[in-house]
């Protein structure tokens, strides 16, 4: 069939062979393209009418399965439950039985919490104690206000005192660079704590000449420092640094010198010689003067 299509083709058309072949497959494909497209709608349209019809049967299937189900499901009945009648009556809870208080309503867990709490040493002195057991709430204590044979509040005996701050007042001034530990917390505000870390600094610096410094002390409230410096006497008396022949370590270790700084103070040294005053450094680039004036008593030029 295919070589009767050809031979005419070359016959009425003048075609090569080539040429013939060529066109055939440009019929077939045009065919193809043409044919092909019409047959998957259709074989589509078949498949989802067959689709169809089996999702409406299982769904019917379905809708017969629960009427059935529903049918042979055996009908619940609701089991009222068993209500719990608390009695009323006036009790004590520092003696009252587990008895009596689940006889008054309490679950037994909160029945035993509360005896527990008795056999460890715990009391109940007025009504408003009975809210401390877990599981009683205050409304619960309002509840069973009047069946409580306790006092409503604290009389002026039992009454706790308040927690009061222990005042130390020293009566005599003294010398901050000579006081000890003990001595500053004879101090109002001035505990074990801050008296241990304001030696420590005063250890460090060499001796406070200012109270100034004392508001450098981590934790040192202003108050407090008032306080300290109605007492406290300042002689301005402190260990020197010797600028001359004091190692860079041991200038660096004033918290008021850095490392660069101490660094700046051997090498000028070097360049100058001996230095006379202590006002000789103030060349130095990176020593600004308020710098200056807050080393400046702890400095000399003398052994």
């Amino acid at each position: 069939m295919i070589k009767f299509v050809r031979q005419w083709i070359i016959d009425t058309l003048g075609f090569s062979k080539s040429e013939a072949n060529g066109t055939l497959v440009l019929i077939l494909i045009t065919f193809l393209t043409a044919v092909l497209p019409k047959i998957y709608l259709i074989q589509s349209h078949s498949n989802q009418e067959s689709f169809s019809a089996d999702r409406e049967s299982l769904s019917k299937w379905g809708k017969e399965l629960e009427s059935f189900l529903e049918l042979k499901e055996p009908e619940k009945t609701q089991i009222p439950l068993a209500k719990v009648e608390s009695k009323s009556f006036p009790f004590d809870p520092n003696t009252a039985s587990l008895q009596d208080l689940t006889d008054l309503g309490f679950s037994e867990r909160v029945a035993t919490n509360l005896i527990n709490y008795r056999e460890h040493g715990g009391q109940f002195k007025v009504k408003g104690d009975l809210s401390k057991i877990y599981g009683i709430s205050k409304a619960r204590v309002q509840e069973l206000w009047n069946q409580i044979q306790l006092p409503e509040e604290h009389t002026p005996d039992e009454a706790k005192p308040e927690p009061s701050e222990k005042i130390i007042v020293a009566k005599e001034r003294f010398d901050i660079n000579y006081a000890s530990a003990t001595d500053l917390q004879a101090i109002r505000g001035i505990g074990p704590v801050l008296s241990e870390r304001i030696v420590a600094f005063r250890s460090k610096l060499g001796g406070f000449y200012s109270g100034d410094q004392l508001h450098e002390v981590y934790g040192l409230a202003p108050d407090v420092i008032d306080r300290l410096l109605e007492l406290a006497v300042f002689t301005g008396e402190v260990q020197k640094i010797n600028i001359n022949t004091d190692s860079l370590n041991h200038l660096y270790t004033h918290p008021y010198i850095d490392y660069n700084l101490a660094r700046a103070i051997v090498s000028f040294r070097k360049q100058q010689g001996r230095l006379d005053s202590v006002s000789q450094i103030k060349p130095i680039k990176i020593l600004s003067d308020s710098l200056y004036q807050k080393i400046y008593p702890y400095l000399s030029p003398n052994p």
